[in-house]
């Protein structure tokens, strides 16, 4: 406003200039105009006074009016306003009366959905001397942000090499059209062979695009595998010596890294508990496995121990199964009665497989009868033997994941059927034991496969036989049919309970039941 009044003022000086020059171009002479330059400003003031005054009141006036009905200046330079970002309306830079008034002007905001893209005609306010005066302006609610790209896993994204690729997770959410996700493109793109990038691309409907990048590291995050030589549980005899087998280990980049290995741990073969050896092993990027093999030191049993072990314990054992008929009716009793027992079993097929898994979910102790019970074969050699026994035992282990390392001898270590090869029986004896197996016989025999023509019988073999100053180990059968022990062994349970009995099952640390050895 204050340029008008300035080029009105310079207008009317220009004015008062021109009416100067024309007084000075009055002069007449012989009816002639001539220029005369002395005719002063005084002499063409007197002259021209009613003029000059009439200028100046009109001058006057017209500022007067002006500055009484001028409308205020409003400048507003930001058109433009982001959805949904809270962002507030511009208010327009206003000046009346020479005065910054911006912070009087309010704004209709009624006329405006800031949360929806659009153009509005946003109508802003100001009070002037003869009211409110009112100026409308277009503001744009635009969509200028692009989507925000979330990876899951993180952008430096760490895979193991053995693994397959796959997506952890990719999200697109856009500030006004909410989840963009199934419009995301991705491309894969390989640096090195350890390195690729996952690009992400995503656009909303205004042409708004998003990028992100996923950088993807091939680790080498398996460790080695260790594997022992030798039995991972043996148990020696105190006294006997202790020869540390080692391992080896072999990783999938690095090949054979058994130099590697570090064993720590110590045997004390003259006191009796139980050892542990760890060995630990690291690859090239330092993943590290570990591995224990433990080592029981016991006292050498005598070569007849009936009357030994813990006292007042009865001990139940199975021989010769499992059964489809028998077993599962003896674990159910067994189960409802809560009593652990031992099942020294012979080898199964595919249709049994599921007795001796229910056995160990149960928390019974497998142990080994035997791969086969044909005295003839296995009691031919100690190879053969020791054949029989192992092959059982990895059976097992494939089947619950149980290391079984507890066996009976078929017909006991005091059976004579094995006299077709002198000295068998001693030398088995010994060599069990020193690859860290333990084996019992028992000192209670049901006769449930001999003598014993029903469960009658079965019973009272039994229960006349307990003794509560020694271990009982009790001998029974389930095999195929044998109905007399089934029928018979609930109630031997309850004359345990009833006379003061306690019931366990055979374990590693369980001290050895033994006959004389025959042969």
């Amino acid at each position: 406003m204050l340029g008008i009044y300035l080029i009105e003022l310079g207008v009317f000086l220009i004015i008062l200039l021109i009416l100067k020059l024309r007084e000075k171009s009055k002069v007449k002479e012989n009816g002639i105009v001539i220029m005369d330059g002395n005719v002063s400003f005084k002499d063409h003031l007197k002259t021209n006074k009613k003029l000059y005054v009439i200028l100046i009141v009109l001058f006057v006036c017209l500022i007067i009016c002006q500055y009484l009905f001028e409308i205020p200046q409003m400048t507003l330079e930001k058109t433009n306003i982001e959805a949904k970002s809270n962002e507030d309306i511009v208010i327009p830079y206003t000046v009346y009366h020479f005065n910054n008034i911006t912070d009087e002007v309010t704004v209709d905001k009624g006329s405006i959905d800031t949360q929806k893209v659009g153009v509005y005609n946003v109508k802003y306010k100001v009070k002037t001397l003869f009211g409110t005066y009112n100026k409308d302006f277009k503001i744009n609610v635009v969509d200028t942000l692009a989507p925000d790209i979330i990876l899951e896993g993180g952008e430096d994204y760490k895979l193991s090499y053995l693994k397959e690729y796959t997506e952890p997770g990719v999200k697109a959410i856009d500030l006004n059209e909410g989840d963009l996700s199934s419009n995301i493109k991705s491309e894969r793109e390989d640096i090195s062979d350890t390195e690729f990038n996952i690009k992400y691309t995503v656009e909303d409907s205004f042409s708004n695009k998003a990028e992100k990048i996923r950088h993807v590291t091939l680790i080498d995050d398996i460790p080695p595998v260790i594997t022992l030589n030798g039995e991972e549980n043996t148990i020696i005899n105190v006294g006997q010596a202790y020869t540390e087998k080692g391992a080896k280990a072999n990783d999938a980049k690095d090949g054979d890294v058994s130099s590697n290995i570090e064993i720590k741990g110590n045997v004390d073969t003259s006191k009796a508990g139980e050892y542990s050896i760890k060995y630990t092993v690291k690859d090239s990027k330092g993943n590290e496995a570990t591995k224990i093999r433990v080592v029981t030191v016991v006292k050498k049993e005598a070569t007849n121990n009936k009357n030994s072990g813990k006292k007042g314990v009865i001990y139940l054992t199975f021989d010769d199964g499992p059964s489809t008929n028998i077993t599962p009716k003896i674990l159910d009793i067994l189960k409802r009665k809560g009593i652990k027992a031992t099942f020294f079993i012979l080898n199964y097929d595919n249709s049994k497989e599921y007795i001796v898994k229910r056995e160990a979910n149960e928390g019974h102790t497998i142990a080994i009868h035997g791969y086969s019970h044909d005295y003839k074969t296995i009691y031919k050699s100690e190879e053969a033997f020791m054949n029989n026994i192992v092959k059982l035992r990895e059976k097992i282990k494939k089947s619950t994941g149980y290391d079984s390392t507890i066996i009976r001898f078929p017909g006991g270590s005091s059976n004579t059927v094995s006299k077709f090869n002198p000295g068998i029986m001693t030398k088995l004896t010994n060599k069990v034991l020193a690859n860290g197996y333990r084996y019992f016989d028992w000192n209670v025999d049901s006769n449930d496969a001999g003598g014993a023509k029903n469960s009658n019988v079965v019973y009272n073999n039994v229960v006349n036989n307990l003794n509560k100053n020694r271990a009982n180990v009790v001998l029974m059968h389930d095999f195929s049919g044998n109905n007399k022990t089934l029928n018979a062994l609930e109630s031997i349970i309850n004359y345990g309970i009833n006379n003061g009995y306690t019931f366990e099952k055979i374990t590693t640390s369980t001290a050895m039941v033994t006959h004389n050895v025959n042969n």
